[in-house]
């Protein structure tokens, strides 16, 4: 065949993937690019469009594989260095992200975007400091995109625990462009983690106002309002967040623990079950549905779910402590063991290094139920005088009394 009848060729095919890519049909154009790649091979952009579809199908190891042959056949482009690093990026495969955007901003200091994108393989890979340096070198050298890099630079801020500075990056991104909920939602999830519930509350709303099918900030909503004991008003957003991103296994959770506070349990069971489902290897959906057996008294089935759980995580406190209660405290004789709530409870305190107050505190309901009241009136003075929470506060001091009590009581017997 003439080498100009294959290039014709060549070119409808590129066409034709074309077209096909911008209606949709990411299949069609994966067929189409293919057959283009076989007669003219040598042409990186065959690689790198079909590796556009690939992602819009999920066939990220292929689309990997063809912007590294894409690259292979043109290592000075910028943009595919770029598609391949976002990539890498996504894969988080940080090293190697952050080699090629040492690469093309060798090419091309100028792309903002490059040092923003390595600033979150820096953050990824735990290098806070290179992350901030990035992020100011991206905020400075692309104003008209700030928004994005101030958002990047609050979340790492957050996870640093750096909450003033997360907040008033937020502020920055808003003030850089209003008509974006990301910025609203960040800030909302960082206000929410200092307790202003009614500030994230606000920031929620707007955010929603401005992209109501934002299914992250519908969850955060709803947390917001499950702690703010609007139960009705959390279900009501997780049902919208279920709707717009059926996966999150959070919004069942959540939503399984708001049906508890109104009492439909079976409600709430169907959401733990789903939880369960979609987060098999997980811990926490089957410590959230053993706390609803331990509602119904069902103790037996609240053992068995907690010790799947372990078999999940075997670090995990909060299971060995809730195990340790439903050992020490449950109604039925049959079932309590204080020798192995006792087992159960120090581990939860071994793993948190006895700092967290309801661990010593279900430690001392467990030396109880041993008989041991000097030691439950030792680790109930400890959770007291480490609690925080008023509430509790109050709880724990009555327990302690209690303790008081049937050690006197034992103390005259003998």
């Amino acid at each position: 065949m003439p080498r100009d009848r294959i290039s014709d060729d060549a070119q409808d095919l590129f066409s034709r993937g074309h077209q096909a890519y911008s209606t949709g049909d990411f299949q069609e154009a994966v067929e189409c690019f293919s057959r283009a790649i076989r007669l003219r091979p040598e042409i990186p952009a065959g690689y790198r469009y079909r590796a556009y579809a690939y992602l819009e199908l999920g066939e990220r190891i292929r689309a990997l594989n063809d912007l590294d042959q894409a690259i292979r056949l043109k290592p000075d482009d910028v943009q595919l260095l770029a598609d391949r690093a976002a990539e890498l990026f996504a894969q988080r495969s940080f090293d190697q992200a952050i080699s090629d955007c040492d690469v093309a901003l060798k090419h091309d200091a100028g792309r903002a975007d490059l040092r923003g994108l390595r600033g979150r393989c820096h953050a990824g890979r735990g290098d806070t400091e290179a992350a901030l340096r990035d992020y100011a070198e991206a905020i400075n050298g692309d104003p008209e995109n700030a928004a994005r890099y101030f958002v990047w630079r609050a979340q790492l801020n957050a996870d640093c625990e750096n909450f003033a500075a997360a907040d008033a990056d937020c502020s920055r991104a808003i003030a850089a462009n209003p008509t974006l909920a990301e910025p609203l939602h960040m800030r909302a999830a960082v206000r929410q983690q200092t307790g202003d519930l009614d500030g994230a509350l606000d920031d929620f709303n707007e955010a929603l106002k401005l992209d109501p099918k934002h299914a992250l900030a519908h969850l955060g909503r709803a947390i917001c309002r499950f702690q703010m004991n609007d139960p009705e008003g959390a279900i009501a957003d997780c049902d919208a967040a279920a709707n717009l991103a059926p996966g999150i296994v959070k919004c069942y959770e959540l939503r399984g623990s708001a049906f508890m506070k109104i009492g439909n349990l079976d409600a709430a069971l169907a959401n733990y079950d789903e939880a369960v489902r979609l987060a098999p290897s997980s811990a926490m959906p089957l410590n959230f549905r053993a706390g609803l057996h331990y509602a119904r008294q069902d103790y037996a089935a609240a053992i068995r779910d907690h010790m799947e759980a372990l078999k999940r995580d075997p670090r995990h406190a909060g299971t060995f402590n809730q195990l340790a209660w439903i050992w020490a405290t449950c109604t039925d004789p049959d079932i309590r063991n204080g020798e192995r709530a006792k087992e159960c409870a120090t581990r939860a305190c071994e793993l948190t290094e006895w700092t967290e107050p309801s661990y010593l505190d279900t430690l001392a309901a467990a030396a109880a139920e041993c008989g041991e009241f000097d030691d439950a009136i030792k680790w109930q003075e400890k959770a007291l005088v480490s609690c925080t929470d008023p509430d509790r506060e109050s709880e724990y001091h009555d327990r302690l009394e209690r303790y008081r009590t049937r050690r006197a009581f034992r103390a005259e017997g003998s």
